[in-house]
């Protein structure tokens, strides 16, 4: 998972110095990194999930991926969208390269990831509520 994540920062980093990117003051870069980054923290710990045994069709499991879907609709509502889809593009670009270990084959394994999705679910939605509307958009 910290492999994932600091490759994420990478990969926000390398579109933040790209020509054109960030670089006008109009730019919602700075509002859209915290929900961005937690969008993309919150898709490592839903695919960690997935990997436990059974993980992927345990109704605990579909109830968050139900809740994740809800999650995007409100940031969709508080024009956070664009942010939900960076960090989406994010992980999209970072999983196929992550080498991370599979959940183990226990009720343990399968509950800490489940704890894990949970809580990145928990500060999604945290970084959603905070989200600034355009009008008070940093400079």
């Amino acid at each position: 998972m910290r492999a994932a994540t600091a490759t994420a920062g990478m990969v926000s980093a390398a579109v933040l110095l790209a020509p054109g990117c960030g670089s006008s003051p109009e730019s919602s870069t700075s509002r859209d990194e915290p929900v961005r980054r937690a969008t993309f923290r919150s898709l490592a710990a839903r695919d960690h999930l997935a990997t436990c045994s059974g993980g992927s069709r345990r109704p605990e499991t579909l109830y968050q991926v139900e809740r994740l879907e809800e999650l995007k609709q409100l940031a969709a509502r508080k024009e956070a969208a664009q942010a939900v889809w960076l960090g989406e593009n994010d992980w999209a670009g970072v999983a196929r390269y992550a080498r991370r270990e599979p959940c183990k084959p226990s009720e343990a394994a399968y509950a800490d990831a489940l704890a894990e999705f949970s809580g990145s679910l928990d500060r999604l939605a945290g970084r959603i509520a905070e989200y600034p509307p355009q009008s008070e958009k940093t400079p």
